[in-house]
């Protein structure tokens, strides 16, 4: 028989593409990062809009306890807003990847799967913070957090495995990590659906992570 065709190295718009054709074709992977940006953005409204301009006209200045009983309330409100997020975060990530994988799409499992590993996750994102704070590195913890759901491997595995990954295909990591900062930043200034936009973006860019990831197996494994 002929051997087998060699793995041809993907490219950065090539894994935006992916993505892209992935959530045309399977939409319903959008519902966490949707639901967790718009659960966050309303709850973030109530608090900011509501709660906090309370202390100008509230009787008893700033300090009225019950304007402070108020407030805790909005800071509650934005907690809890933000936990969800953070949690829908990792579950539509879990779902990229079953969605790349050709998988069956199922946000319950994939919500169970998430808090069955959150200790692992929060401890994950403790390093991707430190990782970021050299913004050199912010790739690197990109990635991190991929290999974390891709393999479903530890920690200290995915951080060296992401460095290997990020030397290999630095240009077109870069360029992911621009186009999503980029995007991020600009669509955080659109009020309203601005949130909503970047949560797609960022499901488009996390399944390119996930193809560029996959890719470089692929083209390791004989």
């Amino acid at each position: 028989p002929p051997p087998p065709a060699e793995v041809q190295k993907t490219d950065a718009m090539s894994a935006l593409q992916r993505g892209v054709n992935i959530i045309s074709s399977k939409p319903l992977v959008l519902a966490p990062a949707l639901i967790g940006a718009v659960i966050s953005a309303i709850l973030s409204t109530i608090a900011t809009f509501w709660f906090m301009p309370l202390g100008f006209w509230w009787p008893g200045g700033l300090f009225a306890p019950r304007f402070l009983a108020l407030v805790a309330v909005g800071i509650l409100l934005m907690l809890i807003g933000g936990i969800i997020a953070y949690i829908l975060n990792f579950v539509s990530l879990d779902m990229s990847r079953d969605a790349y994988l050709n998988q069956a799409l199922d946000m319950g499992k994939s919500i169970r799967y998430v808090l069955g590993r959150l200790l692992t996750f929060i401890v994950a994102s403790i390093v991707g913070a430190i990782l970021m704070i050299t913004i050199i590195l912010i790739p690197v913890a990109i990635l991190m957090f991929v290999i974390v759901v891709v393999d479903e491997t530890g920690i200290g595995s995915a951080v060296s495995t992401a460095l290997r990954v990020f030397r290999e295909r630095l240009s077109d990591i870069v360029i992911l990590a621009i186009i999503s900062i980029v995007a991020g930043f600009i669509l955080g200034l659109i009020p309203v659906i601005g949130p909503i936009l970047a949560a797609v973006v960022n499901v488009i860019v996390g399944l390119a992570f996930i193809h560029i990831y996959i890719n470089y197996k692929m083209t390791k494994t004989p």
